[in-house]
């Protein structure tokens, strides 16, 4: 019976361990989604990407990643929607706004162009002049 509780709490402890995101493991995808995408193999990266995400949900890098895979298939919505998840999760990050910025630009939406890449600028990312320019 003792033997019986103490396999059940073994168990119970390492389903709950188990169950929370794992930031090292989310990294390790990231890092061959990566090595996919600038290898330009778009597939295989959004293969890791989504993999990174289902491990920690939160691993904004991640998600900012799929996006460009997705935007280097043709897929604008869906690289616009993890961009936004992307700054959902990281509000300050600059380089999302950026991209988005770009996405609006290629459909000629100049103002919300130029709101995303004000975004883009106010959180630090470099050389924004030239994006801004034509900007109110």
């Amino acid at each position: 019976m003792k033997r019986f509780f103490y396999l059940a709490s073994l168990f119970m402890l390492t389903f709950l361990v188990s169950c929370g995101p794992d930031p090292e493991k989310s990294r390790m995808y990231l890092n061959q989604g990566i090595d996919y995408h600038y290898a330009s193999q778009p597939e295989e990266a959004i293969e890791m990407f989504q993999k990174a995400i289902d491990v920690d949900e939160n691993n904004f890098e991640a998600w900012y990643y799929l996006g460009c895979a997705y935007l280097n298939t043709y897929k604008k919505q869906d690289a616009k929607n993890c961009w936004l998840k992307a700054v959902e999760i990281k509000p300050d990050y600059a380089d999302a706004y950026f991209n988005i910025g770009l996405l609006y630009r290629m459909d000629k939406d100049y103002e919300m162009s130029c709101y995303y890449f004000g975004l883009a600028d106010k959180y630090g990312r470099a050389n924004m002049e030239d994006y801004l320019r034509h900007c109110n």
